[in-house]
This record gives structure tokens, C-alpha cells and sequence, in this order.
């Protein structure tokens, strides 16, 4: 049976395919704006060319105002006096200009207001004949009123389909995702649970057999005997740790966020690692709002800031600095050492395996360092981008040597 997923992944597949959808629709309707912008400006061209022509010819044929085609208003001055169409306007005819026509010779265009707005008169003659014409705009502006409301009932159509299409097409496309993260999941848990039992079970025999060498040797233990298995205890320990670490950062799903106080549990993370903190002569203080509610989950945050304070002890000399504080929307968790600072490859402490700690620092087994395998601020950079917050590493604000490292998470409403 396939796994629907968190709630906050069936709301993440929903959420992507309506983004998916109004982008596909703003798509489409900058699209048909642009062809509609141009089919206007074809349309509004080919009107003017036309009226042209028809000025023209009406100019350079008609006798009399009663041969003038609809549409058109017309004077006409000839031999036989002036003659003009029905309802010129009250501008027209400007007999002035159609007397200078008459002894140039040359067709005029001008502009004249009516009561429909500013039209293009063309005054011209022909034969004796001096003829001023001009188009009553408001058939064309009915042809563009009719064209545009087809554009926007087309236009809008053809939005909302593309967009109700894009949704679709979107939640089919993100479905394999939500799936292959269900797999993994289940990867996780199988991994999780065949490789928990052998540690566990190995761990368990080692403190049995430090148990049975304590119980008959007592303090005559051989050194070699007892070091090697502390460092099997050791070991055996690391190796969890590392396991906790690595399934945690495989683990990409989201998840289900909740009000959660950062502050607070700040404040247990520090008290938690004071001990190991003492053990390196490290001196750790938990600072800012005593109360700051994050929309996240807490156990995520919790090994998030968990790692946080782990790295900063690593690397601190004297003293660790964990500070909560709120910021408009956001909540801010800032870890500061006192340490070497940031290193010159800064951009990669988030990627996995790109660990720049000091391995001389670890605690080994009395073969070596111990190695880092550079995952825990790579599981603090998931954590972040699951809750839909980011983690920035930089250098002090205070201007003291060291680095400060900051997880922002949203704020409960």
C-alpha cells in the first residue's frame, strides 16, 4: 500500500501544484495580452489605412454630399453651390480651409472635435469640386469594443483552463515524488532497524565483558585489555552516533510542524551539554528570550540545535554562546564559539562529508583521532529547508575571533 505522506507533504504536493498552476496561468495570460496587444495594434492599423483610402477616394470622386457612402460625413463645394450630409458636425465644414484648397490645388488633412471625440478630416478637390470628408468613428469603435470583450471572454477562458490544466498536469508530475520519499522512508526504517539491533547488541557485549573483567581482575586488569575495550565501548558509541546521524540526514520528508519554544529547548540542548563541554575545559551559556514559539518540529530542532552546539564545542577554545531570539516572523537560534573562525571553504560546511574540524581534537580510541564525517550541519541545513528556514554560518557580529552560525525557523502565528 503506497504511503500518502505527512500531512505537511499531501499540503506541500497541494501548494506546488497550485504555484505550478497560477504560474502556467500568468504564463498564458502574459501571452495572450502580448497577441492581443497585437492583434489590437494590426486591427487598429488596418482601420486607419482603410479610412484612409476611403478619404481618399470619397475626396477624389463624390460631386455631391448625397453620393457619400454611410458613415461618412461630407461637404461638398461646387458650381452649384455647397451641399453637405446629414448631421455634419458643428466643426465642419470649415469653409476657409476648402477655399484655399480650391486655389492650391492640394489635398489638406486636419483634425476636427465632434461630439464622438477628435476625428482626421481630409479636405481635397477634384474637377472644380472641392470635397471635405471625414469618418464617423463610432462604427470602427464598436468593431474594437466588440473585438476586445472577445480577447478578455477568450483570454480569461483560456487562463482559467491552463491553469486548472497545470494543477492537474503538476499533481500527476510531483505524485513519483511523494512516492520515491515514501520509499525512502521505508529504506530508512528497515535500515534503521537491522542496523540498530547488531549495535546494540554489540554495545551490550562490551559492557558485559568490561563488567566481567572489572568482577575477576578487579584492579589487576591489564592496561591493554582495559584500554582496548574502553575504546570498543567508544567505538561502539561513535558508531551510533554516526548512524543516528546519517539516517537522519537521509530522512528528506517533511514534516508535521507544531508550536514549539526554541528558547526552551535551548535551554535543555545547553543543560544536556554542559558536562561535555566541562570534560574539554569548555564553558557554555544559554542567552536571549526566555520564551520564543517556532512553527516546527521539535524533535527536528531539537537535533538541529543539538548539532549546532556539538560543532561549536569542537571548535570553541573557552566558551560557547547559544542565543534565541524573535524577529519579526522568524526565530532565530544563534550558536557562537570562540574558535579559529570560519574557514576559507565556508560555503561548503552545509554539504555532506565536507567537515572542517580539527581531527587532533577528536576522542579516539588510543589508535588515532576520531574521524568527522561532516553531517551534522548538513542535517541542520535539512532541518532548516524542511520547516521552510535557512542556516547562515559567518563570522561574529561582535567582532570577537570565533564564528556564529545561525538557524532561522518560522514563527508560530
Amino acid at each position: 500500500m503506497t504511503d500518502p505522506g505527512t500531512g505537511a507533504e499531501r499540503e506541500l504536493l497541494r501548494s506546488t501544484a497550485r504555484r505550478l498552476g497560477l504560474q502556467t496561468a500568468l504564463l498564458v495570460l502574459g501571452c495572450l495580452l502580448v497577441v492581443g496587444a497585437a492583434v489590437l495594434f494590426v486591427v487598429v492599423r488596418g482601420q486607419a489605412e482603410s479610412a484612409r483610402l476611403r478619404l481618399e477616394g470619397a475626396v477624389h470622386s463624390i460631386d455631391d454630399a448625397h453620393d457619400a457612402p454611410p458613415g461618412m460625413w461630407v461637404a461638398v463645394s461646387s458650381p452649384r453651390g455647397l451641399s453637405v450630409t446629414d448631421e455634419l458636425p458643428d466643426s465642419l465644414p470649415d469653409v476657409e480651409l476648402m477655399q484655399q484648397v480650391a486655389q492650391s490645388g492640394q489635398d489638406v488633412w486636419t483634425t476636427a472635435a465632434t461630439d464622438v471625440g477628435t476625428v482626421r478630416v481630409l479636405t481635397g478637390g477634384h474637377d472644380g469640386t472641392v470635397v471635405q470628408a471625414a469618418l464617423d468613428p463610432t462604427e470602427s469603435r464598436e468593431e474594437l469594443r466588440r473585438l476586445m470583450a472577445a480577447l478578455l471572454l477568450a483570454g480569461a477562458l483560456g487562463v482559467v483552463l491552463a491553469g486548472l490544466g497545470a494543477v492537474w498536469l503538476a499533481r500527476r508530475a510531483v505524485q513519483p515524488m511523494v512516492t520515491a520519499l515514501s520509499l525512502q522512508r521505508r529504506f530508512v526504517a528497515d535500515a534503521s532497524h537491522e542496523l540498530r539491533t547488531p549495535l546494540t547488541l554489540l554495545a551490550t557485549r562490551a559492557q558485559l565483558l568490561d563488567r566481567h573483567m572489572t568482577a575477576d581482575w578487579g584492579s589487576a586488569t591489564p592496561d591493554r585489555v582495559q584500554h582496548d575495550v574502553d575504546g570498543l565501548l567508544a567505538d561502539a558509541a561513535a558508531l551510533t552516533a554516526v548512524l543516528d546521524d546519517m539516517l537522519l540526514a537521509a530522512d528528506a520528508r517533511s514534516v508535521d510542524a507544531e508550536p514549539v519554544d526554541a528558547a526552551g529547548l535551548a535551554r535543555e540542548v545547553v543543560d544536556a551539554a554542559r558536562a561535555t563541554a566541562a570534560e574539554r575545559g569548555v564553558a557554555i551559556e544559554r542567552q536571549g528570550a526566555d520564551r520564543a514559539v517556532a512553527l516546527a518540529s521539535p524533535v527536528s530542532v531539537r537535533r538541529a540545535v543539538t548539532a549546532l552546539v556539538d560543532n561549536a564545542i569542537d571548535h570553541a577554545r573557552a566558551r560557547v554562546e547559544v542565543d534565541v531570539t524573535t524577529r519579526d516572523t522568524r526565530v532565530l537560534v544563534q550558536v557562537r564559539d570562540d574558535g579559529p573562525g570560519m574557514p576559507p571553504e565556508s560555503a561548503e560546511l552545509f554539504q555532506r562529508f565536507a567537515s572542517h574540524r580539527d581531527d587532533g581534537n577528536g576522542d579516539g580510541d588510543g589508535d588515532g583521532p576520531r574521524r568527522h564525517y561532516g553531517i551534522g550541519l548538513a542535517l541542520v541545513a535539512e532541518v532548516a529547508a524542511q520547516h521552510g528556514g535557512t542556516v547562515t554560518a559567518t563570522a561574529r557580529e561582535d567582532g570577537l575571533p570565533g564564528a556564529a552560525i545561525t538557524l532561522e525557523l518560522p514563527a508560530a502565528p
